[in-house]
């Protein structure tokens, strides 16, 4: 069973897709699929209801961490990075290099950086916290100012 529905939040609609194993794609704001997908109210499941209870309590400043089931499909170097960034935690942030060197290829940062780019489910696997080892931005899917006002958001300290 596949599900979406979309989200108002600070920062703009956010869509959010789900399954019978978890969330399996967010889409942020800027993403033209959002005007072209209709939200399906009727018979919600569990998980896409605690996706997004879990966001809006997010963006209420209720809510730190994620515990909604996700459903990571990535190739293997991509979900183990992925994996590597969800363990960062609210308010932190690391650099792309970190990453790399905790996954065990500390000379990868780019595929770390792609890996991100690629990253099916953003804000819940917080990407955004991963910035360049000189404390600027680096990249973001959803752009720059988004990446920005999401750390802003949790109050992470950065250069910029």
């Amino acid at each position: 069973m596949n599900e979406f529905s979309k989200l108002d939040t600070p920062l703009g609609t956010l869509g959010v897709r789900t399954n019978s194993k978890g969330v399996h794609h967010i889409h942020l704001p800027n993403d033209v699929i959002l005007n072209e997908m209709e939200t399906l109210p009727k018979n919600q499941s569990k998980i896409l209801n605690q996706a997004l209870d879990e966001l809006q309590e997010y963006f209420t400043g209720k809510r730190d961490m994620f515990t909604v089931p996700i459903d990571l499909d990535a190739p293997p170097f991509y979900k183990k990075v992925l994996q590597e960034v969800g363990k960062v935690p609210f308010g932190s942030t690391a650099s792309y290099l970190e990453i790399a060197s905790r996954v065990g290829s500390p000379k990868a940062v780019r595929a770390v950086g792609s890996a991100n780019a690629r990253n099916p489910i953003p804000i819940i696997i917080p990407c955004h916290r991963i910035i360049r080892s000189d404390g600027g931005l680096g990249g973001y899917g959803g752009g720059l100012d988004l990446k920005m006002d999401l750390l802003k958001h949790e109050d992470c300290e950065f250069l910029s």
